[in-house]
């Protein structure tokens, strides 16, 4: 074959493979306390708070300082106390509360004195819950927050300022919230309700962690093991709400908000998917991300 039909036919087949790429999903709205995919891209107007999300290129380059978290006045939880709620039988629903114990008692959350001087945390317990909304395709603000209002109201749980509610749901469940759906866009997110109307307390803070196999499994995590990666994706939910969780009330850069960067998003946001391995206060060792440290001006585990 002549050298030109050589190129000719290598030029085809770099097309094929250049045109089998999948390509980036590109979101054009960035929800605080969203975690999103591994590999999502914004828009340059994505960011509803505050200064557009920065492109890919600029995030890569950024200065640390301008990576930094302001404090905004909004409320912190100061010592979280996690009560685990059980949607439908959570997948790794009995390995779960473990993972809460040990890393709200471990030096990972030693770290976060540096914001309002918040310390250690408790587990409380999980409670399986019932009389659930038939849907498997649910809402945040038309499904899941009236139903855990109707908890407030029957007494199944009471919130404190301290309080942090992670939904663990079974496999099959699709939750959406803002036009963005769970293991499309995103892979968890916390969220906040005002309750001052049906409780001494003004706010219930809440995270939705989705069921991470399906297609979870590939971009919520880089571990081969599906509950590594919950556990990973848990502590980003986490550590956001112990340091910003009135963040879905929020319309601006102030209070509620509370720990924040305008640009970046929250502690958990600006080191997405870079996972490590802690030792919990229990003596076990855990999959978790890496937080941001305004301090160390870098994403630490401890």
């Amino acid at each position: 074959m002549q050298l030109t039909g050589i190129l000719a036919t290598l030029a085809v087949v770099a097309a094929t493979f250049v045109s089998a790429a999948p390509s980036p999903l590109v979101v054009d709205k960035k929800i605080p306390g969203v975690r999103y995919k591994d590999g999502v891209q914004f828009t340059p107007d994505a960011h509803v708070l505050g200064a557009p999300a920065p492109a890919e290129g600029q995030r890569l380059q950024a200065r640390a300082s301008a990576k930094a978290l302001t404090y905004y006045g909004g409320p912190v939880l100061k010592n979280v106390e996690v009560t685990l709620l059980n949607w439908g039988g959570a997948t790794y629903a009995s390995k779960l509360p473990g993972f809460y114990k040990g890393v709200t008692s471990s030096t990972y959350y030693d770290m976060l004195s540096q914001y309002s001087g918040i310390g250690r945390g408790t587990y409380k317990g999980a409670i399986t819950l019932s009389n659930l909304p038939s849907a498997t395709d649910l809402d945040d603000a038309n499904d899941i927050q009236p139903y855990l209002r109707s908890l407030v109201q029957d007494g199944t749980i009471t919130p404190t300022a301290n309080s942090y509610f992670p939904i663990h749901f079974a496999s099959g469940y699709s939750i959406s919230q803002g036009g963005q759906s769970s293991c499309v866009e995103f892979c968890a997110y916390h969220n906040t309700i005002d309750i001052s109307d049906i409780s001494d307390q003004q706010y219930l803070f809440y995270g939705i962690i989705p069921d991470q196999g399906g297609s979870c499994a590939g971009g919520c995590g880089t571990s081969s093991s599906t509950f590594n990666n919950l556990c990973s994706v848990s502590s980003h939910e986490l550590v956001e709400a112990t340091t910003d969780p009135a963040v879905g009330l929020a319309t601006g850069n102030a209070a509620p908000l509370a720990w924040y960067n305008s640009q970046y998003g929250e502690i958990g946001d600006i080191c997405n998917a870079q996972q490590g391995t802690i030792t919990g206060g229990d003596g076990n060792t855990y999959t978790v991300q890496k937080e941001w440290s305004n301090k160390a001006s870098a994403c630490v585990l401890k």
